[in-house]
């Protein structure tokens, strides 16, 4: 199918030729995630977002693709001063392209992390945007039930969260809140053969590929999965909605 999108990536360390085969394989519309490995001052994060914003569109214009973009502090790239980062948000949502916030969450859980995601889904609340946040790789229940609980606790409504990285382990958590799952399609997480045998627990995600350079992943993880699911005769109403429609619908793409 066409106009796929490709619903978390990470654009700032993206090749100029990975959006180039993303585009040739059908994928149109992609969102480009916040995240910056260590940052230690907040303007650190505010030349990541200008150069999401101008470089990474710029990059993405070339190659036939609308690229979103979510801002926010990642568990993994939190300055001490964050709280000026926090202050900045607002001015960051009214920019052109900037869809929500994103990668937020949690990592490692601590208190912390707790609190700059609070801070964060505060903004997110107050503005009614969506918010993408992220699952780590260990102690996942148990991390992305504080996740949940935080979103509870600010009222942040349900549909407006995107649990990234869901998987059958979090799945339940994730329903039982109404959030969305945020399906990154990956060998060591959920493949293509599970998302088909559990759609039913995942037909209202989205499909992403979190495409970076900071490890082993697939630019074109998204059509591969829509390419297996037509294969082996997923309906086809559930592919689009996936691999497009939940996206767009969220995060109003046009």
């Amino acid at each position: 199918m066409e106009g796929l999108v490709d619903s978390h990536t990470h654009v700032s360390v993206l090749p100029f030729d990975a959006l180039e085969n993303m585009a040739l394989a059908g994928v149109r519309k992609i969102i480009g995630c916040s995240i910056f490995f260590g940052a230690r001052h907040a303007e650190t994060l505010f030349d990541h977002f200008e150069q999401m914003l101008t470089l990474c569109q710029q990059s993405a214009i070339q190659n036939g693709l609308k690229l979103f973009v979510a801002v926010g502090l990642h568990p993994l790239g939190t300055p001490e001063d964050w709280p000026r980062v926090v202050e900045a948000l607002p001015t960051y949502l009214k920019r052109a392209g900037v869809i929500g916030l994103g990668e937020i969450g949690l990592h490692e859980g601590d208190k912390r992390e707790q609190e700059v995601l609070r801070e964060q889904l505060k903004i997110a609340k107050e503005y009614g945007v969506p918010v993408i946040i992220h699952t780590p790789p260990r102690q996942r229940e148990l991390i992305t039930g504080k996740a949940l609980e935080i979103a509870a606790a600010i009222g942040i409504p349900p549909h407006k969260v995107v649990i990234d990285h869901a998987n059958l382990d979090i799945i339940n958590l994730i329903e039982e809140f109404g959030a969305i799952p945020g399906l990154t399609i990956r060998q060591d997480g959920l493949t293509p053969p599970i998302l088909l045998e559990h759609l039913e627990h995942f037909w209202r995600g989205m499909l992403n590929s979190d495409y970076s350079n900071l490890k082993a992943c697939d630019p074109l993880s998204v059509p591969r999965a829509v390419r297996y699911l037509e294969n082996k005769g997923a309906p086809h109403e559930i592919v689009e909605r996936i691999a497009r429609y939940n996206a767009e619908e969220l995060f109003g793409l046009s």
